[in-house]
C-alpha cells in the first residue's frame, strides 16, 4: 500500500495491561475506514492494573507494531492518538452548601455555582493526596438539598439554604507525562489524547443515545474502566481494581498452570465443551468447560459486584437504564447475569458492544469488543484536531484545559482556581421586625451578578470554549445586608412644647425596643419588636417623660389621662395622696377644698431646688424638686391621714390653702383637725 499518503491518515494506540493495539485509518465518506491494524501482548508483565511500571519494555512493545506497520504501509508514522487509562482516574465524594434570600427562586446560575463550590471542595480535598497538577474530567450530581430535604430540581424554589453532593473525577498530569515518554522514546509525537472510557462511549454510544442514562465498562485485564452518560454528555468517569486478570488466577490456581495457559483455557470456555492443556508439573489434562465455569463464577460474583457499586454510586446512588461492555473481559462466563442481578436490571438491557456496533468506522470485527477503544481513540482524535490540551486566556492569564471532552466557561473557572463565592452575586440579608404590632421586613441591598464575556461577548457560564478564547469576568458584587434606623421608620417628625411647673418640655416620639427605651438613631436588629409612640395624652406624659404617678392641672383643673395636650399648654404636676379607709366626711369647706389621695409610697419627683419652711412650729428642709407644693409637706412629716378626726385645716401663712398651693422659702404651715 505504497500509495497512501501519511498526512491523510489517523493512527491510534490501545496501549493496556495485557496487550497493545494499533490501528491506522483514512477518512473515507466521512467514516474512518481501517487499513492496518495490529494487535500485540506483552512479553512480560511490563503493565500492572494499566500503570506503565516498565518504560523501556511497553516502549519496545509500541516500536514493534510501529515497525510492523509502517513496513505494510510503506510509509513513516510520526504522530499518534493515545488515551489515559480510566484507572488512573481519581474520584471523591465532595459536597457544596450556600446561604440563600429566601425572599428571591432558584436560578440556574444559583445551582452552577453551587456545583462549583462542591467543586472547589473536591479538588482541595483530593490534592491532599495528590502531588502535581490535577485535571477535572467530569462530575456528576447525586443529589440536590432544600433546607436539609432532597430534591430533583431546585431551580424556581425559595428557601433558606441549599446543599449539592457532586462525585468528581480528576486525572493527575503525572499519568499523561509517562505516556508522552514511551511515544518519545519510539519517535512518535502525541497529537491528540483522550481518556480510555471516553474513547469506549464515543465509539459504542452515539450521541443520539447520550440523552439516556447508560453505563459503558470496558473490563480489561488489570482494572474495568466506567464510564456514564446522561443528558448528552458523559457525567461520570470511575475504576474498579476487579476485571479479568482474577478470574485468570482462579483458572491458574485449579488447573496449575501458568498464566498463559490459564489465559488460553478462560477464553476457549464458550467455544469449546472440553479443553485440553498441559499442566506445570507437565502432564496432559482434559476439563469439561462447564466444571470450569462452576469454579470461576464465586470470583465473576465478585467483579461484577465491585462493578456494580461502583456504577450506582456514580450514576447518583441508583442503576443505570441500560448497561455496554466493551473490552476481552466482557465475554467471561456469568458475568452478563450476575450483573443484571446485581444493578437489578433485565439481561436484555445489557449488552457487549463490538467492532459492529462502531457506526462511524468501517472495519473488521476480528478483535471484537476488545478493539473498540482503539476505534474510539481514532474517532476523538478526528473530531478533536491535533490538541491535546486547549488554552483559553481568563483575565488575562492563560489556563490549560486536558481536552477530553467539550469545554465550558465553568471548566474554565475550575481548571483555573476561582473561588465560586467570585461568581455569587448575593444579595444582602433581609432583617425582620415588629413596628407597632405590625410585621415588618427590611431587604438587603442586592448583589451584582458578575458578567462574563467571552470574545467581548457577554454568555452565560454554560458556554461552550475553543483553544485561543479569550474570558474576561467582572466578578460578582455583595449586596449590603439590611441595617435600617428607627428614624427611617418615622414618617411625621411633628413635635409639640409645653409646660410642667414652668419647665418647657419638647413631646418628641419615644422608641421602646423590647421594652426598653432606646434613641431614633438605633439600629433596627432581628426580630426586634419596637413601639414609636407620640406622647401626646396625660396617661404618655406621665408614663415617659415624669415616669410617676402624679396628677396634672391645666387652669386649676385636674386632667384625665385621655386628654390631648396642646401647644403652649401650662400644667401644674402634684403628688397624689391616698386616703385608705378614711371614712367619707367634708375635708375642708373653704373655695380650694378637694379631695386628694395619697401614696403610701412617697417619692420625690427629681432633684432641685431646696427651701426650708416651718410646719406646726417645726423647721423642716425640702429638696429634691424644682418647685413645691403645699400637698409636699406630707413627704416630710408624720402626719395620720388614714383615720378623720373631723375637718382638716391647711393654714399657710395664717390664710386657708388648698394641697396644691405652691410654697416658697420661709413660709409658715399649720396642718391640724377641728
Amino acid at each position: 500500500m505504497n500509495n497512501v499518503d501519511s498526512k491523510n491518515i489517523k493512527f491510534a494506540l490501545d496501549v493496556g495491561t495485557r496487550s497493545i493495539i494499533g490501528s491506522v485509518g483514512i477518512v473515507e465518506n466521512d467514516k474512518l475506514k481501517v487499513i492496518c491494524e495490529r494487535y500485540l501482548e506483552h512479553e512480560e508483565r511490563a503493565m500492572i492494573d494499566g500503570q506503565i511500571h516498565d518504560i523501556e519494555l511497553v516502549a519496545k512493545s509500541v516500536k514493534k507494531i510501529v515497525d510492523d506497520i509502517e513496513l505494510e504501509l510503506g510509509i513513516k508514522l510520526d504522530n499518534v492518538s493515545i488515551a489515559a487509562a480510566g484507572r488512573f482516574l481519581k474520584t471523591i465524594n465532595s459536597e457544596g452548601k450556600m446561604e440563600l434570600n429566601s425572599e428571591e427562586e432558584i436560578k440556574k446560575e444559583d445551582i452552577r455555582n453551587l456545583e462549583m463550590i462542591a467543586l472547589k471542595e473536591a479538588e482541595c480535598e483530593i490534592n491532599k493526596t495528590t502531588d502535581g497538577k490535577l485535571y477535572c474530567v467530569g462530575y456528576s450530581v447525586k443529589n440536590y438539598y432544600l433546607n436539609g430535604f432532597v430534591i430533583s430540581n431546585l431551580i424556581g424554589h425559595k428557601g433558606e439554604n441549599v446543599s449539592v453532593e457532586v462525585i468528581a473525577t480528576f486525572l493527575p498530569r503525572s499519568v499523561i507525562d509517562s505516556l508522552y515518554t514511551v511515544m518519545k522514546k519510539v519517535g512518535l509525537r502525541v497529537s491528540n489524547l483522550t481518556l480510555e472510557p471516553i474513547a469506549a462511549i464515543e465509539a459504542v454510544v452515539p450521541k443520539n443515545l447520550r440523552l439516556l442514562n447508560i453505563a459503558l465498562v470496558d473490563i480489561g485485564a488489570g482494572t474495568s474502566d466506567i464510564a456514564i452518560s446522561s443528558k448528552e454528555s458523559i457525567s461520570s468517569y470511575g475504576m474498579v481494581p476487579q476485571a479479568g486478570d482474577e478470574v485468570t488466577e482462579a483458572v491458574v490456581q485449579e488447573c496449575l498452570v501458568d498464566f498463559n495457559t490459564a489465559e488460553y483455557i478462560k477464553r476457549n470456555l464458550d467455544l469449546k465443551e472440553e479443553i485440553t492443556y498441559t499442566d506445570i508439573i507437565g502432564f496432559e489434562n482434559t476439563i469439561k468447560s462447564e466444571n470450569i465455569k462452576k469454579i470461576i463464577r464465586p470470583v465473576v460474583k465478585k467483579i461484577a459486584e465491585g462493578i456494580s457499586s461502583k456504577i450506582i454510586e456514580l450514576n447518583g446512588n441508583k442503576s443505570p437504564s441500560a448497561l455496554f461492555l466493551v473490552g476481552g473481559g466482557a465475554h467471561t462466563p456469568w458475568m452478563i447475569e450476575e450483573l443484571s442481578e446485581k444493578l437489578n436490571i433485565p439481561v436484555q438491557r445489557i449488552a457487549i458492544k463490538d467492532r459492529k456496533a462502531v457506526v462511524d468506522c468501517i472495519s473488521d470485527n476480528n478483535l471484537g469488543s476488545a478493539g473498540v477503544t482503539v476505534l474510539g481513540i481514532a474517532l476523538i482524535a478526528l473530531k478533536n484536531g491535533e490538541k491535546d490540551f486547549i488554552d483559553v486566556i481568563l483575565n488575562g492569564t492563560p489556563v490549560s484545559m486536558f481536552n477530553s471532552h467539550n469545554h465550558t466557561i465553568m471548566d474554565v473557572i475550575i481548571q483555573a482556581g476561582i473561588n465560586p463565592s467570585m461568581l455569587i452575586g448575593k444579595n444582602g440579608k433581609n432583617l425582620r421586625y415588629k413596628l407597632n404590632g405590625v410585621k415588618r421586613i427590611a431587604f438587603g441591598e442586592k448583589g451584582k451578578n458578575p458578567i462574563i464575556r467571552l470574545n467581548d461577548k457577554i454568555e452565560s457560564i454554560d458556554k461552550k470554549v475553543k483553544d485561543g478564547d479569550i474570558i474576561e469576568i467582572a466578578y460578582a458584587v455583595l449586596g449590603k445586608d439590611a441595617r435600617p434606623k428607627v428614624i427611617e421608620q418615622i414618617k411625621e417628625f411633628n413635635s409639640i412644647s409645653i409646660y410642667i411647673n414652668d419647665e418647657l418640655i419638647n413631646l418628641e416620639p419615644m422608641i421602646v425596643v423590647n421594652n426598653e427605651i432606646e434613641s431614633i438613631d438605633y439600629y433596627i436588629q432581628e426580630d426586634d419588636d419596637i413601639n414609636i409612640i407620640f406622647p401626646k395624652s396625660i396617661k404618655d406624659i406621665k408614663e415617659y417623660i415624669i415616669k410617676e404617678d402624679v396628677s396634672l392641672e391645666k387652669d386649676g383643673v385636674q386632667l384625665l389621662e385621655d386628654y390631648i395636650v396642646n401647644e403652649g399648654d401650662k400644667l401644674i404636676s402634684y403628688r397624689n395622696i391616698s386616703f385608705k379607709d378614711m371614712p367619707k366626711g367634708e375635708i375642708n369647706k373653704d373655695d380650694n377644698k378637694e379631695e386628694v389621695q395619697v401614696n403610701d409610697d412617697k417619692k420625690i419627683l427629681s432633684s432641685g431646688t431646696e427651701i426650708q419652711v416651718t410646719f406646726n412650729d417645726n423647721l423642716i428642709t425640702l429638696s429634691g424638686q424644682k418647685d413645691y407644693i403645699f400637698v409636699d409637706i406630707f413627704n416630710y412629716i408624720d402626719f395620720d391621714l388614714k383615720e378623720a378626726k373631723g375637718i382638716i385645716n391647711l393654714l399657710l401663712n395664717g390664710n386657708k390653702v388648698g394641697y396644691t398651693e405652691k410654697l416658697k422659702d420661709g413660709d409658715n404651715i399649720q396642718v391640724f383637725w377641728s
